[in-house]
């Protein structure tokens, strides 16, 4: 999986290059602008409409958190693997476990260690805010979060395919001047590199949260998908 992640990346670069330099300059920063507007109002969207999916996911959600075989593991996790205490009785016990055991709720869920404090931090926040057991947190943050992630990244796909649709029906392709078709065709090239760093810091950032589909680890197993993963002031603002 380590490689066909590596290799994918290295295909969606190398695909956007060589389509920036067959668009030329002016093309390739259409492609990116489309990129940003796509993923603002896919943020947008995702922010104000994902929520109304959280009744429907939540009780699955709060079975696989509250199961026997997770509750085992976060012990484990934590170093209460032998004891004899309820996992309420442990976070009772002593209350600065609340974030080691949802740093441990979301890894268990697939979660990238990096998005797994993240939302670990905002669950804490949340039950102390709300007055609720760190069980019922975790389950409400892990619901926003996954609707968020799989609304922005239906909505984003669907805006960018309509961009691209509207910009190739209404044949909207600008070039440089002949004179300058060196200037257009490399300018190109560069702008088809910047969109695909773009596609690749995005696809890792939700493959951030794919853990159970495509193996916990990986993206840490990835030389590339760390290096992209790196890029952190791209996606800060999501979530």
């Amino acid at each position: 999986m380590n490689i066909i992640l590596d290799l994918l990346l290295l295909l969606i670069v190398a695909l956007c290059i060589w389509d920036g330099y067959k668009r030329g300059l002016i093309g390739g920063i259409a492609g990116i602008f489309a990129i940003i507007i796509a993923l603002l109002a896919g943020s947008s969207l995702s922010d104000n409409y994902a929520s109304e999916a959280v009744p429907v996911l939540e009780p699955f959600v709060d079975g696989y958190i509250d199961s026997q075989k997770t509750r085992s593991a976060v012990l484990e996790e934590m170093g209460y693997g032998s004891t004899d205490l309820s996992l309420e009785d442990v976070l009772e016990s002593d209350s600065s476990l609340r974030y080691d055991y949802a740093v441990f709720c979301m890894e268990e869920t697939g979660f990238h260690e990096e998005r797994a404090e993240e939302l670990a931090e905002r669950s804490v926040r949340y039950s102390d805010q709300n007055g609720v057991s760190m069980t019922e947190a975790v389950v409400s943050i892990l619901c926003d979060t996954i609707t968020y992630v799989m609304g922005l990244a239906l909505c984003f796909l669907l805006i960018l395919i309509l961009l691209v649709a509207i910009s190739n029906i209404g044949g909207l392709v600008f070039r440089l001047p002949d004179s300058m078709e060196l200037l257009d065709e490399l300018g190109g090239a560069l702008m088809g590199f910047v969109k695909g760093f773009l596609y690749c810091v995005l696809l890792c950032w939700l493959l951030s949260f794919l853990g159970l589909i495509i193996g916990r680890g990986t993206l840490e197993k990835t030389l590339l998908a760390r290096f992209f993963m790196t890029f952190r002031f791209l996606t800060n603002g999501l979530l």
